[in-house]
């Protein structure tokens, strides 16, 4: 509503019901109003929350995967010295079979 609404309003309620009744109705309208305002704070609250968990677990799989990473690339390592060492032996060897 706009404030400029709502005097016209709050005085037409003052003169029809009596200043009692205009009081307890425009009470009731702010309660509510704080009312879903709490609600929205401690949905959004409890949203931050959820998010702050789902960061954390994701920062944890991060670093798992950060140490997978260098454990495969040490693997991938070892297999490289690997294929290079077989294949340095297989030229050794054909070589050796040429020359006989």
């Amino acid at each position: 509503m706009d404030k400029d609404n709502i005097i016209p309003m709050l005085i037409a309620l003052i003169g029809a019901l009596g200043l009692k009744e205009g009081w307890s109705i425009w009470k009731k309208k702010i309660d509510k109003s704080a009312e879903a305002k709490l609600n929205r704070r401690e949905n959004s609250k409890d949203r931050i929350t959820e998010l702050e968990a789902r960061v954390d677990e994701l920062y944890k799989k991060i670093e798992k995967l950060m140490e997978e990473n260098a454990s495969l690339r040490s693997n991938i390592a070892r297999l490289e010295e690997r294929i290079l060492l077989t294949a340095k032996n297989r030229v050794k060897h054909n070589k050796n079979n040429i020359d006989s």
